[in-house]
């Protein structure tokens, strides 16, 4: 009966919680000021202390552990024939609570913080296609001279010779004094690992995720390593609070650029570079054939070998995923959904850093 009652109060607060989230969501000023630049800091550097020197992902093995108890409450559930009806409602509602509010309070309320673009002073990330033409020129040529640079030869791939965990370490330096504006985007306390999930990772689509609840960045280790800079920066963008897929991505590409290592570099410019031309391609096929032309056949040789890693993990189950993580992007208020990682071409548009 004890239990009973303390899963029918759970349940009865979960409601509580979506409603409040509903009303707070719709104050990004007041979460910006006493969440994402309040408490969640400190949560934040709580958590990468106590679990950050631990080698392996405490996080997938919580994931691992969460899921047991949700199977052992289906298998509860046919066991019993689904008797008492409230009794199972009302576990299943006290468990949704507990990881409803666990979430929000630990990460969650950042989806709901105030623009980035908006804190430096940007009204508006619309662009023009001239702007886009340019932009995505000067990318392209910076680019080329990163590679030139590291390879002497237009017709060679990068290869980045670094261990994973060379490269975290790495990635967590670039961190150490990294602003934008007057914005403050450093912190020294790492906690990025390599997740025990990455075949599934692959298989789904993803380079990389943030575990909200213990505050670790996970990275696929098994991604091409041209792109492993800037994954792991891109993840630890999200360790600072920033949830949109598009800032992460811009702050994880500022962390690259402002290396003083090329290979990171690189990694930073080629991902900002396939972004443009992605964007470029939606206004004009052509335009997007001739500036991909102008890229070192070399750096064509990396984005090939990426594609082809995806590839090689694609099968039916794949776009369920992202049509799934493109509904929990926009149930929480990132209207684009996962077309928002391509928000950075704003960025990369209107703000010249």
């Amino acid at each position: 009966m004890n239990n009973y009652i303390t899963n029918k109060v759970l349940s009865t607060f979960l409601i509580l919680q979506i409603l409040f989230v509903g009303f707070i969501s719709r104050k990004p000023e007041w979460i910006e000021r006493n969440y994402s630049n309040g408490i969640y800091p400190a949560i934040s550097r709580f958590l990468r202390r106590l679990l950050g020197w631990i080698p392996i992902s405490i996080g997938d093995i919580l994931y691992f552990l969460l899921l047991l108890v949700f199977l052992r409450w289906v298998w509860l559930l046919i066991q019993t024939h689904m008797s008492p009806f409230k009794e199972h409602l009302y576990s299943l509602g006290a468990f949704i609570s507990i990881v409803f509010f666990a979430f929000h309070l630990l990460w969650g309320f950042n989806y709901y913080r105030l623009p980035l673009h908006k804190r430096i002073g940007i009204n508006s990330l619309e662009y023009t296609t001239e702007e886009l033409i340019k932009t995505t020129q000067q990318h392209i040529n910076k680019l080329n001279a990163i590679h030139q640079l590291i390879v002497q030869n237009d017709s060679n791939a990068i290869e980045i010779p670094y261990k994973r965990r060379k490269m975290y370490k790495m990635a967590s330096n670039e961190y150490k004094q990294l602003y934008l504006d007057s914005i403050n985007l450093s912190f020294k306390r790492k906690s990025i690992k390599s997740s025990l999930l990455s075949t599934p990772l692959s298989y789904m689509g993803f380079s990389g995720y943030l575990n909200p609840f213990t505050s670790e960045s996970q990275v696929n280790k098994k991604i091409p390593k041209s792109i492993f800079p800037i994954t792991s920066c891109h993840e630890m963008a999200h360790q600072l609070g920033y949830a949109s897929e598009g800032e992460a991505n811009y702050i994880g590409y500022l962390a690259c650029k402002n290396s003083e290592d090329m290979y990171f570099r690189f990694s930073g410019e080629l991902l900002a570079v396939q972004h443009l031309l992605y964007s470029l391609a939606q206004y004009d096929k052509d335009l997007y054939k001739e500036n991909l032309d102008k890229l070192h056949f070399g750096v064509l040789k990396n984005i090939q070998t990426n594609r082809d890693f995806w590839d090689s993990y694609q099968n039916p189950i794949e776009p369920y995923f992202k049509r799934f993580y493109d509904a929990y992007l926009k149930a929480n208020r990132q209207k684009d959904g996962i077309d928002s990682y391509n928000a950075m071409v704003g960025y990369l548009v209107k703000n010249k850093h």
